[in-house]
């Protein structure tokens, strides 16, 4: 493998790109001193592994390129979204190819970004050193591709406006970008690159067969799927009629009710106006008031060059916005998102277009700059393109701030907007579409809302009667599929089509995929079981599990109706049918399954030997952790739990059992304060107990250690 790497880099196409900003690399990339500074002395010692010091700097670099955990104030989706980036990537703004920063040391993640940054810098310096001694290295070109992947995953670009390499700008990217020396940067870089080489050999080889694709497919695909019609008294009421001169009278009778259940659904009957936006972010942290004057000049300085590339970036945009930049077509969109529609026509600038088609070429040409240059590492894939409809507390809070409220607010829609300093950094948008609000006052939402009641109490009390009726009508056709039988129903009833329905299941039981992540055993983690008396899509209902299991194609209907366990919910159920296979689309099913099992095995195996690693240096005496690493992670786990109890959440900062992690101790006696690396069983030593490391406590000086090599 290490020769077909050696064979490909050797191609004419990577020597004509890379020639010459190989030759400035070695000219300008080692003139920093990567000792000597003023930034190198404050530099503080974090651990040292196998004679190899990793100071707060590193740290720093490091913590910087790695992605955030979910900030408390996010919504679910968003938080979902980070959390899934920030647990199973490491360093994922480092330029390294997707599928080997995905190889990542943990099986659970440590409880702070800290802890869990210092895991993945000991996985670093102990694979690259292995690499080292089984004859592996970086040469210059391998570098310079590097560097360039890690600009672009950072939204930066060194090359002026002629498409030439730009050492000044190189030199700001990495002095005010990255907050570091050109040195510092190029050791970290080079034993990345050794860590991914090593990762690459350790991996190679590994791929999911084909027999093994096929069984997990056949296990799938023969899990049984139910047709449910769910009734609560929701759903019920919207099968109750109710007449208008019904709904007065109960209206007048019930005046508080009504005002009740007006103000309960005040977000429906005062909608405020609301905005649909597209934003580019330039990262920039907010100056600390207890800094000293020098850190606060650093950071005011920092935010002013943040700014400056904001401004870069607008005049960018406006040239398009003036007409000086030719905009390509947009495609219509596709309904089926494996065959994308092309776009038809010819480039054109925004002066040779009008109406919808420049407002899109435009919109599309904003999310073009927005995936090469924002910050924001949720959207930034999107093309800056933002899922919610924002009001104005929306925008108000994160990402965006109140500065950025005020001037979308202020702005027309299709306006460029910025640079605006929000809670993240500069940012710039443009307003998409606005959605005026409105409000319906109370006497005119009195008649919708008196009915919605007596739909409500009515379907509380018809809704066993409802839900014995269709079970009835199912009986009386059993090759009939309930959705039918259901639509029929609603129908001789006089109900419209959508006042009752029926949803099919996700297939039951655990699927073979989730059974083989679920590795939880081989690192000293407890094995998830999925409970034989939940129904996807149902939840907890052991009575209704049981003759679920039992339906099958000459009985497909079960024989009565079942109720919740709070007995709040009524539900119909019938065996769904087979539905009909598509060989291509089965092909591709079979084909995803494939990829996701053979990277599931590297990612097990690549782990399997980060452990194994790490356990013997730890055993061995070579990582050491210090006092100033100890203070930071007490800071950081301070700080987390401050912010937990201000957005009103509590948080489990306590990591679960396995993977390798270092994280705080309790506090012994004598006053040390320990830090653990913990392996977990997968590999730790004989009998299973984690690796501890006792430390002074944070307070005790640490001697001055030896800058990084």
């Amino acid at each position: 493998m290490l020769e077909d790497m050696r064979r490909h880099s050797r191609s004419t196409l990577i020597y004509v790109l890379f020639g010459i900003l190989i030759a400035v690399f070695i000219l300008t990339f080692n003139t920093a001193s990567r000792v000597g500074t003023a930034k190198d002395i404050e530099n503080e010692a974090m651990a040292d592994v196998a004679g190899t010091t990793v100071d707060s700097g590193e740290l720093n670099l490091a913590m910087l390129l790695s992605a955030d955990p979910p900030p408390p104030a996010l919504d679910q989706f968003q938080k979902f979204q980070a959390k899934q980036t920030y647990e199973g990537t490491r360093f994922w703004r480092s330029g390294g190819m997707p599928e080997l920063v995905t190889l990542t040391p943990h099986q659970s993640v440590p409880g702070t970004k800290i802890e869990k940054v210092m895991a993945e810098l000991v996985e670093s310096v102990l694979v690259s050193q292995d690499a080292k001694a089984h004859g592996l290295s970086v040469s210059d070109i391998e570098l310079a591709r590097r560097v360039v992947a890690l600009q672009r995953a950072n939204g930066s670009d060194m090359a002026d406006e002629n498409g030439n390499f730009d050492p000044q700008r190189y030199d700001r990217f990495v002095r005010y970008g990255l907050g570091t020396s050109k040195g510092a940067l190029e050791d970290f870089l080079r034993r990345e690159i050794l860590r991914d080489k090593m990762a690459m050999v350790v991996t190679q080889g590994i791929v999911a067969a084909p027999q093994e694709v096929e069984a997990l497919y056949n296990a799938d695909a023969k899990r049984p799927r139910l047709e449910v019609l769910t009734l609560d008294a929701a759903s019920a009421a919207k099968a109750v009629t109710v007449s208008d001169a019904d709904a007065d009278a109960y209206a007048s009778a019930h005046a508080e009710a009504v005002a009740a259940e007006y103000k309960a659904q005040e977000s429906k009957y005062k909608v405020p106006d609301k905005w649909n936006v597209r934003g580019i972010l330039v990262a920039a942290a907010a100056a600390d008031e207890s800094a000293d004057e020098a850190k606060k000049k650093e950071a005011a300085d920092q935010l002013a060059a943040k700014r400056g590339a904001a401004e870069a970036i607008k005049a960018d945009l406006q040239k398009a916005w003036n007409g000086d930049v030719l905009l390509d077509p947009v495609a219509p969109k596709s309904d089926d998102p494996d065959k994308p529609a092309l776009a038809v026509g010819e480039p054109k600038t925004a002066t040779q277009v009008t109406g919808d088609e420049k407002n899109q070429r435009l919109l599309q040409y904003f999310s073009k700059v927005a995936k090469e240059k924002s910050e924001d590492s949720i959207y930034k894939d999107e093309g800056g393109k933002y899922v919610d409809d924002y009001d104005a507390e929306g925008l108000a809070r994160q990402p965006f701030g109140p500065e950025v409220r005020d001037a979308v607010a202020a702005a027309g829609e299709l306006q460029l907007i910025g640079p605006v300093q929000g809670k993240k950094g500069w940012w710039l948008l443009v307003v998409e579409k606005k959605l005026p609000g409105k409000v319906t006052p109370q006497d005119v939402a009195n008649r919708e809302i008196a009915r919605s009641l007596v739909q409500k109490e009515k379907g509380e009390k018809e809704m066993d009667n409802i839900a014995k009726a269709v079970l009835l009508a199912a009986q009386a056709t059993a090759t009939t599929p309930l959705a039918e039988v259901v639509k029929a129903y609603a129908k001789q009833q006089g109900l419209g089509e959508d006042a009752l329905s029926v949803s099919e299941t996700p297939p039951l039981g655990k699927s073979p995929m989730e059974s083989l992540q679920d590795l939880s055993a081989l690192f000293g983690g407890l094995p998830k079981n999925d409970s034989p008396d939940d129904v996807p899509g149902v939840g907890h209902n052991p009575e209704l599990a049981k003759a679920a299991w039992a339906l099958k194609d000459s009985a497909p209907l079960a024989g009565q109706v079942f109720k919740s366990e709070d007995g709040k919910t009524r539900y119909v159920v019938r065996l769904a049918a087979a539905k009909a296979t598509d060989a291509a689309a089965e092909q591709k099913t079979k084909d995803m399954l494939g990829k996701s099992l053979t990277q599931l095995r590297r990612r097990e195996a690549y782990r399997a030997y980060v452990v194994k690693l790490v356990t013997e240096a730890t055993a061995a005496g070579k990582v050491k952790p210090t006092s100033a690493l100890a203070l930071k992670i007490k800071e950081e786990t301070a700080r987390l739990a401050d912010e937990q109890k201000k957005a009103g959440e509590k948080g489990n900062k306590a990591a679960a059992p396995g993977g390798v992690q270092v994280q705080m101790g309790d506090q012994p006696a004598g006053g040390a304060q320990p830090i653990k690396i913990d392996l977990g069983k997968g590999g730790a030593p004989a009998g299973g107990a984690p690796i501890k490391i006792d430390l002074p406590p944070p307070s005790q000086p640490e001697a001055p250690a030896a800058p990084a090599k």
